[in-house]
């Protein structure tokens, strides 16, 4: 084990094993900041370790000074469903806890549409102010802010790199949710691939269960590489859609590193681990007083290329050097 890495572990292990104790004799104290955990994922000790839906938010809320006995937890999940967001957050707001913590923008809006007094701290796949979770990026200006890794041009970037990893590319498919359409990345996607000249093969999924059905569907239309759209149910399938990829023979381009460490060949995105760590800079923030429509929501500054050779060489694919040298990491 790192030493490094070691006290966070032993305050996550001990704050799990103590949970239930912790928050029954905390809850009639007010001096005990008491922080919802808005969850997709079931709850579980979703805080438990750094692979889990809010481990590296908590280490944050570690590394800021915070030890177990300073804060109380309510976690409510919506199971792996987004339709059971709604009643999830309505919970946590019954429940009159201090700030709501999710790590999606399913989950962030159904906390807003259920309170307008609790701050929220989340994580935004989209543009926050098209969106209406916030009036600006710099000023809030309502109880929601936090990280959001939204760029329009993150769908062309992605076409673009999986352009040059295979030459000649026409036809690429593409795994979408219908349940999140409301988000931009759909029409990113269509409007990058008519810019770039590139045909689209496109597949709404809005279960696990379906994506055989489309990885077939896209095969048949000619697709010789595919594209997955930001969601939360596709990111828990990412294991299964590198396995389609390899069947199907469709090098896949995702949008977070864990597709890559899963199989996946390529993934452009943020650095997620850095954004949930982030967070807990915003609730720190909060429990302190500051209001959070006066906290900026902030963007990353830099997006790693991330390249699986082991499933270039599965596939057939030999990466040209140019795409090679871009990538911040590659899996051998």
């Amino acid at each position: 084990m790192n030493p490094k890495r070691r006290p966070y572990i032993e305050f996550a292990v001990a704050l799990a094993i103590s949970f239930p104790a912790i928050a029954a004799a905390q809850q009639t104290s007010a001096k005990t900041p008491r922080i919802g955990l808005l969850a997709w994922l079931p709850c579980g000790m979703p805080y438990a370790s750094e692979t889990s839906e809010f481990g590296i938010f908590m280490r944050g809320l570690h590394d800021l000074g915070y030890t177990m006995n300073e804060l109380s937890f309510e976690c409510r999940s919506a199971s792996k469903q987004d339709n059971h967001l709604a009643a999830a957050a309505r919970d946590l707001v019954q429940l009159r806890v201090d700030v709501i913590v999710t790590s999606s923008q399913p989950a962030a809006h159904a906390v807003q549409r259920a309170t307008e007094a609790i701050p929220i701290v989340t994580i935004i796949s989209g543009d926050p102010v098209a969106a209406g979770l916030a009036n600006s990026l710099a000023k809030p200006g309502g109880n929601l802010t936090g990280v959001t890794y939204y760029a329009t041009e993150l769908a062309a970037k992605r076409l673009q790199l999986l352009m040059e990893a295979m030459p000649g590319l026409a036809t690429v498919g593409v795994l979408a949710n219908p349940v999140v359409s409301y988000l931009p990345f759909e029409t990113d996607t269509k409007q990058a691939a008519g810019h770039l000249g590139v045909a689209l093969s496109l597949q709404q999924v809005s279960e696990p269960g379906e994506l055989d059905a489309a990885f077939s569907r896209m095969k048949a239309d000619g697709a010789q590489a595919a594209l997955v759209l930001p969601d939360l149910m596709l990111a828990d399938q990412s294991s299964r859609i590198a396995a389609l990829g390899i069947k199907h023979r469709l090098p896949i381009m995702a949008w977070g590193s864990w597709y890559v460490t899963d199989g996946c060949l390529m993934a452009y995105s943020a650095d997620y681990a850095v954004m949930q760590h982030r967070l807990a800079y915003y609730v720190d923030r909060i429990l302190k007083g500051t209001k959070p429509g006066e906290l900026p929501i902030e963007q990353p500054t830099k997006f790693d290329l991330s390249v699986n050779l082991k499933t270039a060489n599965a596939l057939g694919i030999e990466l040209p050097q140019t795409v090679l040298l871009m990538a911040d990491e590659v899996i051998e």
